[in-house]
């Protein structure tokens, strides 16, 4: 029988650059709605603000990694 699993991955950031050259970021949120049940009222808060703060961040890192990768394309 499997093991049962005791955490799940909640958010990742990855770059990946392919043998074409191209870099890629990408970005997952899983929805968090299905541990309601499983949490406090305040965990299930606090995982809903750490969640939105994290994919605002990341989304900024995301801009700032184009940019400048776009602005060395037009230089280049």
């Amino acid at each position: 029988m499997p093991k049962k699993r005791t955490e799940a991955r909640l958010l990742s950031y990855t770059l990946i650059y392919d043998t074409a050259g191209k870099l890629i970021t990408e970005r997952t949120v899983t929805d968090i709605s299905s541990l309601k049940t499983f949490l406090s009222s305040e965990e299930f808060t606090t995982l809903q603000t750490v969640l939105k703060e994290a994919t605002v961040k990341l989304d900024t890192i995301h801009n700032q990694i184009e940019s400048h990768l776009n602005s060395r394309l037009m230089k280049g």
